[in-house]
């Protein structure tokens, strides 16, 4: 294990020696400092686990230095020693973030065990971040940098910490269901169950019985998925599916907060999110979806995006799927070329990101080399068009130029650097560039 590293400032030469025996015969690794300046300079290229610091120094004192390390180490620990008892030194040393504060004459053991107690602390405190840093990268999100993508995002923002059904509509692969794992997991009922449902998938003569339970033949309950999803989330996909007659159980679901199943109520409490790919408005003119169940899902509306609309994210995804596929199946990534790019961007995509990823899992895996096939106009704001015809046509030059940056910028008449900007904001950014 690597041994902590302890800095000992105090202009006290004799102090000084003597607390940095005491560190390193304890076993840290310690070094000493004669003032504040010096170990302020030593900052620049290093950084200790902990700094034990005279209060009284001349030039900068330990309160200054505190201020200073403070401005540049939030986390860094420091512990202040002092032969002289001033309360209100202390009391400003511990508000500006100070461990501990010490007088001398202190006990060994003491300090010791102060030293240690403080270190404990600042490693639990880096474990807990690691923890949360990773529990977030576990966490599922909505990729993309298109102004469409952004208001999404916004949107998704106000709306999870609300304890309000959804309803999202889109096409197919359009990232209904990780839409819904997103306000599930930043909304107020994240600690309980996501059931989810899809409603095109279940058994018409079993359908009653999966959605609200029933009775066993001896008498025993069977919890249906609405009864599973108490206390969290109900998540009801390709909702367009559900029969008239369950349509009208679901709402009275909605309204009563309890599910009745052979004469016995069982409460039920949750969020509901459901998704579909139709429009519900045309299935409700055709008398296929009851109109009071829109309402009382419809509490807030979210329709996503198809790709043809986001067409620059485009790149950005297939590189993403492209990494979690070799991933997932052990392989290298392969090459993405400057032809790549620009056929994804002209492609159509009518499975959207369902066929985007499996694009990518074909090109990881080798049984499909090719990325895109036909293509279709660029769409979005004037802004964001602009952007699309720009990436298509430097990824066009770049391909004739065989990645060549200097002569693409010179057929495109732009100097070399502004070209290599947009090539990585357009994420164009091959294996490596000729040059």
């Amino acid at each position: 294990m690597t041994r902590a590293r302890i800095w000992v400032v105090d202009d006290d030469d004799d102090h000084r020696i003597g607390l940095c025996d005491l560190m390193a015969t304890t076993g840290y690794d310690a070094q000493g400092f004669d003032g504040a300046r010096a170990a302020l300079d030593q900052m620049d290229v290093d950084t200790p686990d902990l700094i034990l610091s005279d209060l009284r120094m001349p030039g900068v004192d330990g309160i200054a230095f505190l201020e200073a390390v403070r401005g540049r180490a939030v986390d860094l620990p420091l512990i202040l020693l002092t032969g002289h008892g001033d309360v209100g030194q202390a009391v400003k040393a511990i508000h500006l973030g100070a461990q501990d504060f010490l007088e001398k004459p202190y006990d060994a053991d003491h300090l010791l065990s102060v030293v240690t107690r403080t270190l404990q602390a600042v490693h639990l405190r880096k474990e807990n971040a690691a923890l949360r840093a990773s529990l977030d990268a576990l966490k599922p999100r909505l990729l993309g940098e298109t102004t469409a993508i952004d208001n999404i995002r916004k949107r998704i923002e106000k709306i999870a910490p609300l304890d309000v059904d959804v309803l999202l509509m889109g096409e197919t692969g359009t990232g209904k269901d990780l839409t819904a794992r997103i306000l599930h997991q930043r909304g107020p009922r994240a600690a309980g169950p996501f059931v989810t449902i899809n409603c095109a998938a279940l058994r018409e003569d079993n359908f009653d019985a999966d959605l609200f339970g029933h009775l066993r033949s001896d008498g025993t309950y069977r919890s249906g998925r609405i009864v599973q999803a108490d206390g969290g989330t109900l998540f009801l996909d390709q909702i367009e599916a559900l029969p008239l007659s369950l349509q009208s159980r679901l709402l009275g679901v909605i309204q009563s907060c309890a599910v009745e199943v052979d004469g016995d109520t069982r409460p039920v409490d949750l969020r509901i999110l459901a998704a579909s790919a139709a429009d519900l408005k045309d299935l409700i003119a055709q008398d296929r979806f009851r109109l009071d169940l829109f309402f009382r899902l419809a509490a807030v509306e979210l329709t996503l995006p198809p790709l043809r609309e986001i067409s620059a994210d485009i790149p950005l995804l297939f590189t993403h799927f492209v990494a979690e596929a070799a991933a997932r199946y052990g392989l290298p990534e392969p090459e993405i070329t400057f032809a790549d790019r620009k056929a994804l961007l002209r492609h159509h995509w009518p499975g959207n990101a369902h066929e985007l990823r499996q694009l990518a899992q074909r090109r990881v895996i080798g049984l499909d080399t090719r990325a895109g096939g036909t293509g279709a106009a660029p769409v979005g704001t004037l802004k964001e068009r602009v952007r699309q015809f720009e990436t298509m046509e430097i990824a066009r030059v770049l391909d004739r130029c065989k990645g060549n940056t200097a002569r693409a910028a010179q057929e495109l008449g732009i100097p070399r650097r502004t070209l290599n900007a947009k090539i990585s904001a357009s994420h164009l950014r091959g294996r490596g560039d000729a040059d």
